[in-house]
């Protein structure tokens, strides 16, 4: 394949693009073969390698859909797709002599595995249609193994959730190094022996006391083993895997059966393996049995941004590229460096190139950063205070003050800096945001550790538990305490009392409480406050407005679990709705994505659990808080219009134009406990000398040692590298940090933290701050060693139940007041009506006009103007029944639960799992919503095996499951394509799956304008002429494809609609 010779800079100019930078230019035009980018941190290096791809294409020496693409997350993967996309359509316009009609395959490393396993898991004797768990459901299988376990378990005295924990912990370790169980018991015992067997000077024979942990650290990991292999037994036999199994049958297939390495080549001429220092043992095992035989691979990363090895992740793999992924004939595999940083201003950059210098030295050749063209000077200033308040205090007023000055921009609705405080802990969110608001600054906390712990979710779950559990009186204190109902102490003790009252009531005999009831201590038996809180009993006993509170919340849980036989997702989604939090982070302007993702995480657990009920869901997220990290947020988003305030990790890969880094302090940032812990004492940690990446670890060499003594300190030298290498892995977390910052960067450390005894000062890292040249606002001196913790003085007492409004209460307040009159007061005085009671007044008014609708005379003719958008569905009733469109489009109401959807999903879902690709669906293009007939669910199985037997199985689609939005006839018209295959004289075939029976007549007639849109949407995305286009419905049971040659093209199409100005709708 051969095409116009240009130059990365000539490519550049015709796009309107800027030149590239030399070092640009070298990783765009490089060869086709194995080649590592060291890409430091705002390098530029999606665009690269996007330029990289254009630049191939546009050559002649690939093709688009021969180019594969791998990174870590699901957003880094769509951002390099749409990048991808957005230039080879520009490429189509610029150099239409170019064929670029397919599009490269971007997924996520761990997407692709699972692609292996789906198409080639047979070959290993393995099912590949296994489902695949999560980790609180890996949790669960573990958690039934070990509560029936019967083996011996001398020497453990942990309690059955550490026991899990650690099965676990070694199990994921076995999976990301390859290590089989006989090859880690192995290692063990010789371990084990080769320490009990040294002698020990002098007289005593005994084991020395400093021996004694890593020998039971031996005998635990001896004992843990079996469970492991119990666990990945249970696992087979139900048909599930978790991520790491996923992962390592992968790379099992790819490195034992030839075959697969033949076929992936032969579909990819180019691969492209992103962020690769924070791949695994075993992903790189899957890459290099795939890719490793001179194959054109390119991998990018940086050592300096290696911070996931608690993880799994191993910087040795970027040092290790060069060998693993040789060039054919034994060529040297080329470093090419990206170290022109377009993110960074010079000041900051100085800081970065300070704290990454003892980093450099990682095996592959890491270059400073430098300028780029469009640097500034920027601003670094840093401080030591007496104290984290002070320090808080100073951060929060160089904030205030930013704010401030974008202030104007703000006004006139254009975007202020954007700004970040970046925590090593989460424990200091709470003391940093509230020292931002007391400065009118709005703030976000967005790496609160996990999606249980956002506030929105939180109180999501806690009212799921007091609507599913009687005794569930913590969540309804969370609550009425919360800052919704804000509860005082008083009401909530009479609330208790009330509680005891009725618990006295079911039995007599109970003993009379006294007036200081706790609310936290043991409560009376059965006593509940959930059942006092819908029989509050004498008013009298409470505060007038804490009465109407915890009446209105009574009302709301009766109205709530009045509806809780509805499908799961759908009381989720209902619960967010009545409690107001949807309504609340859009008033905060937050993203909602925190509140999709646990209507996600409800509609999975409904897919994948036995049984689905609220009770399961609710036992299912409490092994998720404590097991999983609370389970994953969604996806944190750069906002400008507040102050964002997260922990280092979850800032990698996002930058901000202000950034903060608080806590530069000795024993927090480095953190005294590192990560890498020493795996000789820790029966849950694979011994170094299994791992994959052994060759880049702490050495622990006992071949010279003669006796106990020796063997003490060869152990104390392997402790303290692991602790020297923690110390790394810190610094790496703290060049992230920095690297953040475009333009304005803030650093901070203090002498005294809450609740110590000793005072700690600045860490190195705040010292390399200073010493790069940082602007100092305050370095206050030692205190001296005799000197106490100023804050064990300071009264700590907050009152309560906190006011989240604060001095903005009054005015919101009056605000509400208004909207609420206006809403719900009928015309006429009328008294004041409660919230529930003005709901119900809404509701009754909407029944009646429902009935009015309904009795009026039936022969009545409504025009019914056609909405600016609609979808493929829409277009097809348009065709077949335009009177029931105009019925749904003058009153929505849901439609019926169709069980076709779910079958038609079921199937796609199978078939995306094939392709390789798993793409979200809108709620009204789900598969096989225009389907006309039902399969049985149990007919699944014929289904899959009627595909394979269909002439389509043995063809790759250049695209799946593609959205699109075309204009026809003034219309907006919206679906999503199923799949395109490329045909063999250059044309195109969309085809649209269908697991129900062909219509005939009139209903085929009508089904048949949903080809004609498709094949017109494609046309439009892909720069296809319409005539080379074809479409066709493949009906998989019959095995029957359906591909008509008088379609409409977009003339016809809008033909369709100009025919019909207005819908006539009874």
């Amino acid at each position: 394949m051969t095409g116009p010779r240009i130059t990365p800079a000539e490519l550049a100019r015709r796009f309107g693009l800027p030149p590239p930078t030399p070092e640009q230019a070298r990783v765009i035009a490089a060869p086709l073969r194995p080649a590592v980018v060291v890409a430091g941190a705002g390098s530029g290096k999606t665009e690269t390698m996007a330029s990289r791809v254009l630049w191939l294409v546009a050559t002649g020496q690939a093709a688009p859909e021969r180019v594969l693409g791998l990174t870590f997350t699901v957003k880094a993967a769509a951002e390099l797709a749409d990048r991808l996309r957005s230039r080879l359509r520009q490429l189509a316009a610029v150099m239409p002599e170019t064929p670029a009609t397919g599009e490269p395959t971007v997924l996520t490393y761990h997407s692709y595995a699972a692609q292996i396993v789906g198409e080639h898991a047979l070959r290993v004797a393995i099912e590949p249609s296994s489902r695949l768990l999560t980790q609180a459901a890996s949790w669960q299988v573990a958690q039934s193994i070990v509560s029936t376990y019967t083996g011996p378990m001398d020497g453990i005295d942990w309690k059955p959730p550490t026991v899990i924990d650690y099965v676990l912990a070694l199990a994921a370790e076995m999976n990301e190094h390859l290590v089989s169980a006989d090859e880690l018991r192995q290692e063990t015992v010789a371990l084990r022996d080769s320490i009990i067997s040294l002698p020990r000077s002098g007289k005593s024979t005994a084991l020395m006391s400093n021996l004694k942990e890593p020998v039971v650290a031996c005998e635990r990991r001896l004992r843990l083993l079996p469970i492991v292999s119990l666990y990945q037994e249970a696992k087979r036999e139900s048909g599930v895997l978790d991520f790491g199994d996923q992962l390592a049958i992968a790379a099992r297939i790819a490195s034992t059966v030839d075959r697969v390495g033949e076929l992936e080549r032969s579909r990819y001429d180019v691969v492209l393996l992103d962020e690769y220092q924070d791949t695994s043992h075993a992903q790189l095992v899957l890459m290099r049995s795939l890719f490793g035989a001179g194959h054109a691979v390119t991998a990018v990363g940086d050592p300096c941004q290696s911070i996931y090895g608690w993880r799994g992740a191993s910087a040795g793999n970027l040092s290790q590229f060069a060998t693993e992924f040789t060039s054919r004939g034994g060529g040297r595999t080329e470093e090419l460096p990206l170290s022109i940083s377009f993110r960074n201003d010079r000041r900051i950059l100085d800081v970065a190139n300070m704290i990454s210098s003892p980093l450099r030295d990682s095996g592959v050749h890491v270059t400073e950063l430098s300028l780029g063209p469009a640097g500034g000077e920027g601003v670094v200033r840093a401080g030591l205070f007496e104290t984290v308040a002070d320090e808080a205090t100073w951060i929060a007023d160089e904030i205030a003050s930013i704010w401030a000055a974008d202030a104007p921009a703000r006004a006139v609705r254009k975007q202020g800096r954007s700004v970040a405080v970046l925590a090593r802990r989460r424990s200091d969110f709470d003391r940093l945001g509230v020292a931002l608001r007391a400065r009118g600054v709005p703030v976000e906390m967005v790496d609160l550790g996990g999606l249980l712990t956002t506030p929105e979710v939180r109180d999501v779950v806690a009212t799921l538990q007091v609507l599913a559990d009687m005794a569930a009186g913590a969540a309804l204190l969370h609550l009425l305490t919360g800052a919704r109902w804000r509860i005082g102490p008083r009401d909530l003790q009479a609330l208790r009392r009330r509680a005891d009252s009725l618990a006295r009531q079911a039995d007599p005999g109970e003993s009379q409480p006294d007036e200081t009831t706790s609310l936290v201590g043991d409560p009376v038996a059965d006593a509940s406050i959930i059942e006092a809180l819908d029989n509050l009993g004498p008013p009298v006993r409470y505060s007038a407005e804490g009465l109407r509170r915890m009446r209105a919340l009574a009302a709301e849980l009766r109205g709530l679990r009045s509806r809780l036989s509805t499908p799961l997702p759908d009381l989720v989604a209902d619960v967010e709705r009545t409690i107001g939090v949807d309504v609340e982070v859009v008033a905060a302007g937050v993203e909602r994505v925190h509140l999709d993702r646990f209507l996600d995480v409800a509609a999975e657990f409904t897919q994948d659990a036995d049984v689905a009920t609220l009770s399961a869901f609710l036992a299912y997220l409490t092994v998720a808080e404590d097991e999983e990290r609370g389970l994953e947020p969604g996806s944190v988003v750069v906002d400008s219009a507040r102050v964002q305030v997260l922990t280092v990790h979850a800032a990698k890969g996002l930058e901000w134009d202000v950034v903060a880094v608080p806590g530069l302090t000795r024993d927090v940032f480095p953190a005294k406990n590192a990560v890498n812990d020493l795996w000789i004492t820790h029966a849950q940690d694979l011994p170094y000398p299994l791992r994959g990446d052994a060759a880049y670890l702490p050495v622990l060499d006992l071949s010279a040692v003669r006796d106990q003594s020796e063997c003490a300190d060869e152990i104390a030298r392997l402790a303290n590298a692991c602790k020297a290498r923690g110390r790394l892995e810190e610094r790496r977390l703290a060049y992230v940090a920095v690297t953040r910052a475009r333009q304005v960067l803030l650093c901070s450390g203090y002498w005294w933290g809450t609740g110590v005894k000793r005072s700690r000062g600045p860490s190195e890292f705040l010292d390399d701050v200073r010493a790069a040249g940082a602007e100092i606002a305050c370095w206050t001196g030692d205190p001296g060693p005799d000197a106490v913790n100023p804050l064990d003085e300071i009264d700590a007492s907050i009152g309560w139940p906190f006011d989240p409004l604060g001095s903005r209460r009054a005015g919101q307040q009056s605000g509400a007041d208004l909207v609420r009159a206006a809403k719900w007061e009928p015309a006429g005085e009328i008294g004041q009506v409660e919230l529930f009671d003005a709901e119900a007044l809404e509701w009754s008014a909407d029944v009646e006009l429902l009935l009015a609708e309904w009795l009026a005379p039936r022969a009545t003719t409504i025009d019914v103007p056609l909405p600016g958008e609609l979808s493929v569905s829409a277009l097809v009733a348009l065709r077949r029944d335009p009177a029931s469109l105009a019925r749904r489009i003058r009153r929505p109401v849901p439609m019926k639960p169709a069980p076709l959807a779910r079958r038609g999903t079921a199937f796609h879902a199978w078939l995306e799992q094939r392709f390789g690709v798993a793409k979200l669906l809108d709620i009204d293009q789900l598969p096989g919503a225009t389907d006309e007939g039902a399969v049985d669910v149990d007919d699944l199985v014929a289904l899959q095996a009627a595909f394979l037997q269909s002439s389509w199985a043995a063809r790759r689609p250049v695209e799946v499951e593609v959205p699109f939005e075309a204009r026809i006839g003034g219309l907006v018209v919206r679906g999503r394509i199923d799949a395109v295959f490329a045909d063999d004289d250059g044309g195109q075939t969309v085809v649209d799956w269908k697991t129900g029976r062909q219509p005939r007549g009139a209903d085929m007639r009508a089904a048949v304008v949903q080809l004609a849109a498709y094949r017109v949407a494609w046309s439009a995305l892909s720069g296809t002429p319409v005539e080379r286009v074809r479409a066709a419905f493949h009906y998989v049971r019959s095995g029957n494809t359906v591909a008509p040659v008088d379609l409409l093209d977009a003339d016809g199409l809008a033909g369709l609609v100009g025919a019909i100005p207005a819908l006539a709708g009874q």
